[in-house]
């Protein structure tokens, strides 16, 4: 049993190394999506704002008694913000789609130019993973 789960927990890290998840409407431009995307925040924001909640979680000693007590605290209304946000986003369009990472034998010593606009996903989409942690799509058939 814990073997299997060692095993995947290993393919679950090497996939997601691999893909990631975005809202996705074909057609969007980049500038688009990311109006939509904070429209679609700050009315998640407004309409499901934060519940703070602070747990008073107690410390025992070996003997089982009370010794103390530590503080977590928790957004309650993130799922549902989160919830909210999504189904703005389906409202405009958008919908979860997983796109590949480029694989480095298919980019290296090639230049793609950024795509601005969101292209149908076909085999020879894929990310490409910038320093300062973002991500662009390049078309694997259209080097520079």
């Amino acid at each position: 049993m814990r073997h299997g789960m060692i095993a995947g927990l290993a393919v679950f890290a090497l996939v997601g190394c691999t893909e990631y998840s975005q809202m996705y409407k074909v057609g969007a431009s980049t500038t688009q999506t990311n109006v939509d995307q904070a429209q679609c925040n700050t009315f998640a924001a407004q309409t499901v704002p934060p519940m703070i909640i602070n747990d008073w979680i107690p410390i025992f000693d070996s003997r089982g008694r009370v010794v103390g007590h530590r503080v977590e605290s928790y957004d309650a209304n993130e799922g549902r913000r989160y919830s909210a946000v999504n189904s703005c986003m389906t409202e405009r369009g958008y919908q979860r789609t997983t796109i590949p990472y480029c694989k480095p034998e298919d980019i290296k010593g090639k230049s793609f130019a950024p795509l601005s606009n969101s292209p149908a996903i076909t085999p020879s989409i894929c990310a490409v993973k910038q320093d300062g942690g973002g991500k662009i799509l390049v078309d694997l058939t259209k080097p520079l």
